[in-house]
């Protein structure tokens, strides 16, 4: 109970708005640089609307404009009913500079008055330095250059404003070297009281208060000298802002859809799958939220790889090291699910939910007699024994050595997963491992017997989870407790932090790699910003072709020469031509589980001549060379045809094998002979061979990205996508996969993939 209190009276005293209205002091943006200073829309750092509305000596004054990330528009219109009647237009374009050190803002403006004709146009230009997370300096020239019937004259402006603590400010303004200003300011219980105040000129005294509503909207309201309410101003921002919490909640976390590393769907209809980008951002809301102190994951229907998951799994341990309680939620209790709530403090499972805890295991189909039955030879060569990808097509049955390696990978995937798992359930880590690897070979399904191997807290429905929670960590009683729903979302969290930002990429290599993936990357990394200081290249992919992959290696490789260091982080598969593209990172980090290798390659075509015969079509080849028909799927290869096309994988096996030893520092030859062949290991096998350098996700990704950047610990990370993964139609794997198989029979091609690995699902 004490603790559900502290959270609540954090919330209370934490929380603070901007004033919007305050627009005149130079060194501040609230204004959001539609008016005050124009430098100050991009320092804003959000999208957003301003209203506002003031009557003072008989003048009425209506201001309303929108501004997006560095374009503003403005209207400004004063008059008293009778001689007086004056309005503005106006355009603002800004821009930070040095990771936001520095912001630049111009205006132009149409102004038009009662007291002349025309219109006069006038330009006003801004800055705004940012030395320090707590001192702002702002200089702006009204009024620079000018146009019309009546000449303006120029006004400069000059201010600096110091942060005291996160609740206190002073603000100091000199307005042409005459008038002086001063500017306090102090964030408590919710509200910003803002109490201006004239040091010399012609100026007076002015009280606002300012409260945010929602997380978007924030009302100002501002008192004159004579004590009367004579300004409103309404400030919308897109952004959410964590501060606007008003009482301690709970947060359920829908998580009940497909997860998967990119977001993928279709206009107007909506996401099919939501990213794990979003999730992210949702937890960043969470983590800097201080009334989000019980938060529910409805894992109700979710479905996630354990790449996805882990990521899920850290983020936990973020909101719990901020003091959060976490509960998980599930109907259908099985290690993926598990593996992401491995660190919540509780795990609540449907009463009539599956249970799944049966080891790992995948079918693979063998394709060779139904072909010889329809008069298909499919004609496949491979550098490398273990290289099983090939095998449904041209063997009746898995090799041996394919089996042994697919048995070797699926014991090292459970024991890597359980072992994680088990660490919920307390008591000796061994122990408990071997218990429930004996609970895996038996074929239980029940949820209570998930209960009964501590691998579940407790059963119950979703709507009794919120009472469940407070009588357990707060021993308090509240049969109709609720919670509120936070979905996953893109929506930035709303911030006036002034630290400098250093900008690191995010590239997605998602599912299958081929000519259109490799197209998309590679023009994404030529549009590379100037400003990116490092990419993290975030990889969940089998492979797919040699020739992209290779491709991919290069442009990354050209990235690196510019100065730029890369680390690839491999998700829940990085295999064959995706850790080829991984090999061009100047460090390489996995999860522990991530499948990782399968140095190989292989390539043919389709020999449908026999099919060709039964359908009695016959061929009539027409050529000027002997071999210029060798890639036709109407004939088979003869034998030196067969020895080019095995030469040229020998030649790609050698370059990939030298590729894997000059970003790991393993001799080439060990990896051909103990690593390479195909063979695939999970993370934590990788990391003891070197073939990756380090245990983690994303975030260590950009923890290693900003050491070899040199950003020091005092920048923020801006984090943004250059692009969205594989999000055409065709992205199913199996779909995707016939597709590339039969869509163009006629050709010959080379793949560096694992597709067999698909089938695996924990």
């Amino acid at each position: 109970m004490k603790k559900l209190f502290a959270i609540l009276f954090v919330a209370v005293c934490a929380s603070f708005a901007y004033i919007p209205g305050e627009s005149g002091f130079v060194s501040l943006d609230y204004g959001h640089g539609i008016f005050g200073n124009p430098a100050g829309l991009s320092a804003f750092d959000s999208q957003g609307a301003l209203l506002g509305y003031q009557y003072d000596d008989g003048i009425s004054a209506f201001r309303a404009g929108v501004n997006l990330d560095r374009i503003g528009v403005g209207f400004d219109y004063r008059t008293d009913g009778d001689h007086i009647d004056e309005s503005r237009w106006n355009l603002t374009y800004s821009f930070p500079m040095f990771g936001r050190l520095l912001f630049s803002g111009t205006r132009a403006m149409a102004f038009r008055s009662a007291d002349f004709q025309g219109t006069e146009w006038v330009l006003d230009q801004g800055f705004i330095v940012r030395p320090t997370t707590f001192f702002s300096l702002g200089y702006m020239c009204e009024n620079l250059l000018y146009l019309g019937p009546q000449s303006q004259e120029r006004i400069h402006s000059f201010g600096a404003t110091l942060r005291i603590g996160k609740r206190f400010s002073v603000s100091y303004d000199w307005e042409d070297f005459e008038n002086h200003r001063l500017l306090l300011e102090l964030g408590l219980y919710g509200f910003r009281f803002g109490l201006q105040m004239p040091l010399f000129g012609d100026d007076e005294w002015r009280l606002t208060v300012s409260t945010t509503i929602g997380g978007y909207n924030d009302f100002a309201l501002t008192f004159f000298d004579d004590y009367l309410p004579k300004r409103g101003v309404w400030g919308y921002h897109s952004a959410r802002n964590p501060d606007a919490s008003r009482f301690a909640r709970i947060v359920r976390v829908p998580l009940n859809t497909e997860v998967a590393e990119v977001a993928e769907g279709l206009p107007f209809i909506g996401p099919k799958k939501i990213g794990i980008a979003e999730v992210r951002n949702l937890f960043e809301h969470l983590l800097r939220d201080p009334a989000a102190g019980l938060v529910i994951l409805d894992f109700s229907g979710y479905r996630g790889d354990v790449g996805v998951s882990s990521e899920i799994d850290r983020l936990v341990n973020l909101i719990k090291a901020r003091g959060s309680k976490v509960v998980a939620y599930m109907d259908d209790i099985r290690p993926a699910v598990l593996l992401a709530a491995s660190s919540v403090d509780r795990i609540v499972a449907e009463p009539s939910a599956h249970f799944a805890w049966r080891g790992l295991g995948g079918t693979s189909l063998y394709y060779k007699g139904f072909f010889e039955k329809i008069g298909v030879k499919v004609e496949f060569l491979r550098h490398g024994t273990y290289k099983s990808a090939v095998e449904p097509y041209v063997a009746d049955s898995m090799s041996a050595e394919a089996r042994e390696n697919r048995e070797t990978l699926y014991k090292d995937l459970w024991q890597a997963l359980s072992s994680r798992i088990a660490l919920r359930g307390g008591g000796n880590a061994y122990e408990r491992v071997r218990q429930l690897d004996s609970l895996a070979k038996e074929p239980v399904v029940t949820a209570s017997a998930a209960v009964k191997s501590k691998l579940v807290d407790t059963l119950l429905y979703i709507d009794q989870v919120p009472a469940y929670a407070l009588k357990t960590f707060f021993d308090v009683d509240a049969p109709q407790a609720r919670y509120v729903d936070w979905y996953p979302t893109d929506k930035k969290v709303f911030s006036e932090s002034w630290r400098k930002r250093s900008r690191i990429a995010l590239l997605n290599i998602s599912g299958t790699i081929d000519a259109g993936m490799e197209r998309d990357v590679s023009e994404s990394l030529r549009r590379l910003p100037r400003n990116v200081e490092a990419i993290v290249l975030r990889i969940s992919s089998p492979g797919g072709s040699a020739i992209a992959s290779d491709k991919i290696w290069g442009a990354l490789k050209a990235v690196r020469e510019r100065g730029i260091p890369v680390v690839a982080s491999i998700g829940s598969v990085g295999a064959s031509g995706a850790y080829y593209i991984a090999c061009a990172a100047d460090k390489i980090v996995a999860e522990p589980h991530s499948i990782v290798g399968s140095i190989g390659i292989y390539g043919g075509k389709v020999d449908a001549s026999g099919l060709l015969s039964n359908l009695g079509i016959r061929p009539e080849p027409v050529k000027s060379h002997a071999h210029a028909d060798a890639e036709t799927f109407a004939r088979s290869w003869d034998d030196s045809e067969k020895a080019a096309l095995q030469q040229y994988m020998d030649e790609f096996y050698d370059r990939f094998v030298g590729i894997v030893a000059g970003q790991t520092g393993i001799a080439k030859e060990t990896v051909d002979s103990a690593y390479g062949g195909g063979r695939v290991f999970v993370g934590q096998k990788a990391l003891g061979y070197g073939l990756v350098q380090g245990l983690g996700g994303i975030d260590l990704a950009i923890k290693e990205a900003r050491l070899l950047a040199k950003i020091g610990e005092g920048r923020d990370i801006e984090l943004f996508s250059l692009n969205t993964g594989d999000s055409r139609l065709l992205s199913q794997p199996s779909v995707r996969a016939l597709a590339e198989y039969f869509g163009d029979i006629g050709q010959v091609r080379f793949w560096a993939i694992e597709p067999s690995l698909w089938n695996v699902e924990p």
